[in-house]
């Protein structure tokens, strides 16, 4: 797998023919500067005085190199011992380069042949505006040495430039980016950030008037987001995130030479909250109860409410342009940082590195040693191609490239680079590339063409970057290696005369073992219960106390505003349980009543006090109620879910039953027919349409009542006769009688008044009576037997039909 280069700068340079120059010349001072056209293009140009032997004794010159500014910005001065240099300065006299137009410069080194046994190499810094360079000879006069052929140059080095970088949510309000450059852009879903490239060129041609022009209206804006969009090639784009996730925003900026400088920042998107904790801790609760709502956020607590991590998946980190002169054995490093894999974590496999790619030129592969080192110091050789460096073994590359180079002496431009990717686990083809020197691409000699290519590209052969190349040693040396810290690629160059560069490189870890990625964390900044006026206590905790007041659903709005000022909000739902609902006081017939229309929110259970009442099923919501005695009732019915009960009475009426005698009475006689009933109607009609329990009479015949009530009715019948009324006398009465007349009493029909005097001879009274139906037994008042012989009764009666009757005569008493 090839992952992406990652950005570093480059440099242009142009070179000159020119001429030689002896230690203790004057050589090209500021006053004097050196054509860079023409001056130290090819071979050595820089010698020590002695021309046919040594270098005198007891020397001590200086000879300063400074550039024609408008035609090269820098001086680059090379000692080596190869390809026609040589290099023998005895290990008591010193060569002195200084990073300016004089000794008061900055001491950029001192050198022999002992410290340095192949040669050393400098170019003046961009903290020197001259870009010259004071060499200073001194000998003393014990032993000299054959001297020196060195080679000093000028030419326009790469302009290193600041990138900056500016975030404005929505387009408005001051740079977003937290700490600037290279930090976060918090903003929450559906916001748009305008990003705009602000490049500081402190060394161009418009600032210093020399070198080469870089502005914004010449540079490349290369953008690349995490999202996988493509963006187009301005200083200002326009990125919405398409999820609720960290994006990374790099940046890469590339001017003519080409010299890269790359930004990395993040955009972190506001995370969806989950509301599921949050709502009442019963969903439903009876009317009058109160219950708690769960929400809220203190300085000890958050309750309710989970705000899950957001994610980036990281891509890879980026290293500097580094430029590796020519050899002398020495080591030049390009680190970078590696962050956000979780904390700990290590290196186990050779695939959890998959693997390792560099964007690279160099003109002589012949000399050149590569490894990569982890964050502990462990190292494992990338390639060795030089038999006999700092890694053991070793391959000699011979004269084949890296890239497409410039093949100069060395302090010129850069060419084109390559990338060349090395893995353990993911490599194309077998072996590492000292072990695949054959495996090359012919290049041609490309002429200068500024400003695109600001220097000669030399023909050659270069090694194939097509495949991914093994490694010299498996990246299971880096096991244990922490993933998190800084990591370096590390080029040693052992011989002199030919340069390149690393333009960019990266690491790219294996997604399956490291996901590659880290977190962020929302947290709440402010939050509440939107105020409702069932809510009684909690308002400022993260239990809120609410007491509806009356049945149904009561909605509760929960809201919050997150550390990146986005706010979300949930509604939560209590219902409110209505108390059961059962039929009003009724009144049922029959003794029974089918009960409808009940409702409940979990069912309930049917009672009553009185033992009179029968239910066909008490925890049925509609049951059958029966009794067998008529009366008022008071059923209860109380609910299961809230245990609430409600009450209603059912009247069950009576039967009813009414009754007529059947009556003679005297003709003409007129009576009251009363009928009995048993208290239970509550209308009373007779079929003369009379109304009440009596009505008056007189004609025989047949009368009927109907008495009834909101249930019932019966009906009752009477007949009337009429009859002769009179009074029959007896005239004798045998006192000692065995069969029936010893008493003496009258027959009688119809008599409503009556009064009976008996007298004996002599007119006293031995008898009276208002009895119609009383009898007289021969005794006086006073209870004497009276004497056998003749009485006389006189009766004074009303018969009932007001008819007055008097009837005398006798009555013979016998003994």
């Amino acid at each position: 797998m090839k992952g992406f280069s990652l950005a570093l700068l480059t440099a242009l340079s142009s070179f000159a023919f020119g001429q030689t120059v002896i230690m203790g010349d004057a050589g090209y001072d500021e006053a004097n500067p050196a054509d860079c056209s023409t001056f130290g293009v090819a071979g050595v140009n820089f010698f020590d005085d002695g021309a046919a032997g040594n270098y005198s004794p007891n020397f001590n010159d200086t000879t300063v190199f400074c550039p024609d500014l408008t035609l090269g910005t820098k001086m680059t001065i090379t000692f080596a011992i190869n390809a026609g240099y040589t290099f023998n300065v005895d290990a008591t006299d010193w060569i002195y380069v200084y990073d300016g137009p004089s000794t008061a410069s900055p001491l950029l080194g001192q050198h022999n042949s002992i410290s340095d046994p192949t040669g050393f190499a400098y170019t003046a810094s961009w903290n020197n505006p001259s870009g010259c360079l004071t060499v200073v000879f001194i000998s003393d006069g014990m032993n000299e040495g054959s001297g020196w052929a060195a080679n000093v140059q000028c030419g326009n080095q790469n302009q290193p430039f600041d990138p900056h970088i500016e975030a404005f949510v929505n387009g408005q309000g001051a740079n977003a980016l937290n700490p600037i450059d290279t930090g976060f852009v918090d903003v929450c879903f559906g916001d748009s950030i305008l990003f705009v490239a602000k490049p500081i060129f402190p060394y161009s041609q418009e600032t210093t008037g020399y070198g080469y022009s870089q502005t914004v209206n010449n540079v490349a804006f290369d953008w690349n987001i995490s999202d996988g969009g493509t963006y187009p090639n301005n200083d200002s784009i326009w990125f919405t995130p398409p999820s609720r996730n960290g994006f990374l925003v790099d940046l890469k900026i590339t001017d003519q030479f080409p010299q890269i400088e790359r930004l990395l920042c993040k955009v972190r998107v506001s995370q969806l909250p989950s509301f599921a904790g949050t709502g009442p801790l019963e969903d439903t609760v009876c009317l009058g109860q109160n219950t708690s709502l769960v929400g809220g956020a203190t300085l000890t607590d958050t309750v309710g409410v989970d705000i899950p991590a957001g994610q980036f998946q990281l891509g890879g980190s980026f290293a500097g342009l580094t430029y590796l002169p020519d050899g002398s054995g020495q080591q030049y490093q390009a680190p970078i940082d590696i962050s956000g894999f979780p904390s700990g974590a290590t290196i186990a496999n050779a695939q959890d590195l998959n693997q390792v790619c560099i964007t690279m030129e160099h003109s002589y592969l012949g000399d050149l040693e590569i490894l990569l080192e982890c964050p502990n110091g462990t190292q494992v050789p990338l390639m060795d191609t030089y038999p006999g460096g700092i890694i053991p073994g070793g391959t000699s590359g011979g004269g084949t490239y890296l890239g497409h180079p410039f093949d100069d002496p060395g302090g010129g431009g850069a060419g084109i680079g390559w990338e060349y990717c090395f893995s353990s686990v993911f490599n194309t083809i077998g072996g590492s590339i000292s072990g695949n020197l054959g495996n090359t691409v012919a290049v041609p000699f490309i002429a200068a063409n500024p400003p695109t290519q600001m220097t000669d590209l030399s023909a050659g052969n270069s090694i194939d970057p097509a495949v991914v190349y093994e490694p010299e040693a498996s990246f299971t040396g880096f096991a244990g290696c922490p993933i998190n810290g800084q990591w370096t690629i590390i080029v040693q160059d052992n011989l002199g005369t030919d340069d390149g560069w690393i333009f960019e490189w990266g690491l790219f870890f294996d997604p399956s073992f490291f996901p590659g990625s880290t977190s962020y964390q929302n947290t709440i900044a402010s939050e509440e219960w939107l105020s409702d006026p069932t809510i009684i206590s909690g308002q400022n905790d993260t239990l809120l106390v609410v007491q509806p007041n009356t049945p149904g659903n009561y909605n509760y709005t929960y809201q919050i505003t997150d550390d990146f000022g986005c706010n979300y909000d949930t509604v939560v739902t209590l219902y409110v349980l209505p108390q059961p609902t059962i039929f009003n006081d009724t009144l049922a017939c029959n003794y029974a009543f089918y009960v409808e229309n009940t409702v409940s929110y979990q069912g309930g259970v049917w009672s009553s006090a009185d033992t009179a009442i029968t239910f066909s099923d008490v925890n049925l919501e509609n049951p059958l109620v029966t009794t067998s005695t008529p009366g008022t009732y008071t059923l209860s019915y109380t609910d299961n879910a809230c245990n609430t009960t409600v009450t209603s009475d059912i009247e069950f009426p009576p039967y009813v039953f009414v009754a007529l005698p059947d009556t003679t009475v005297c003709i003409g006689t007129t009576i009251d027919l009363l009928a009995f009933e048993n208290g239970a109607g509550t209308d009373f009609v007779w079929d003369t349409g009379e109304t009440g329990l009596t009505i008056t009479i007189s004609e025989p015949g047949t009368y009927s009542i109907t008495g009834s009530n909101i249930c019932h009715s019966w009906t009752a019948t009477s007949t009337l006769d009429n009859k002769l009324c009179d009074i029959d006398v007896p005239n004798i009465i045998s006192l000692s009688s065995q069969i029936g007349n010893n008493t003496w009493f009258v027959q009688q029909e119809g008599i409503s008044e009556f009064n009976c005097v008996i007298t004996n001879r002599w007119g006293n009274v031995v008898y009276e009576s208002n009895d119609p139906a009383g009898q007289w037994d021969g005794n006086t008042q006073n209870g004497t037997l009276v004497e056998e012989g003749t009485y006389f009764y006189i009766i004074n009666a009303v018969l009932d039909n007001g008819e007055p009757l008097v009837k005398q005569g006798f009555v013979q008493v016998v003994h």
